[in-house]
């Protein structure tokens, strides 16, 4: 240890951030079911939103469901949603959505990364990461 104490300063440092993570992880939020009304002011809602387009017949759409609800649990600065493509053809046509699942990203109401295909939650939580600047 140093004289002016910084070492106990970087632990003491390093504490208080991994309570802070802990604590926002149990402030996590849900995945919205959106449709057409309201989809845009969703979309604004945040910095950053992420959107899973899926459909009822889609196996692998139903993969990625339990990873967008504990990414929005653990990413609580983030707005977590999800569009079924049967329902609301429109707003996927709109994005350009043409496999499924399609995730995409938006910054500040705008699509900024799409992620096509049941990806892996680390993947996925790499892609959200870049676009809030973290990585």
């Amino acid at each position: 240890m140093t004289m002016d104490g910084s070492e106990n300063d970087e632990e003491l440092n390093k504490i208080i951030e991994r309570k802070a993570r802990e604590l926002l992880k149990g402030a996590g939020n849900d995945v919205v079911e959106l449709g057409e009304d309201g989809f845009e002011s969703f979309v604004r809602s945040r910095k950053v939103v992420v959107v899973d387009f899926w459909a009822p017949w889609c196996a692998p759409c139903f993969l990625l469901e339990p990873i967008m609800k504990a990414l929005a649990k653990e990413m609580p600065c983030v707005a977590f949603g999800r569009l079924n493509t049967q329902q609301w053809p429109d707003v996927a046509a709109k994005y350009g959505v043409m496999s499924l699942p399609t995730v995409i990203i938006f910054r500040d109401g705008e699509p900024a990364d799409f992620v096509v295909g049941a990806v892996p939650k680390k993947i996925l939580e790499g892609r959200i990461r870049k676009v809030l600047g973290e990585n």
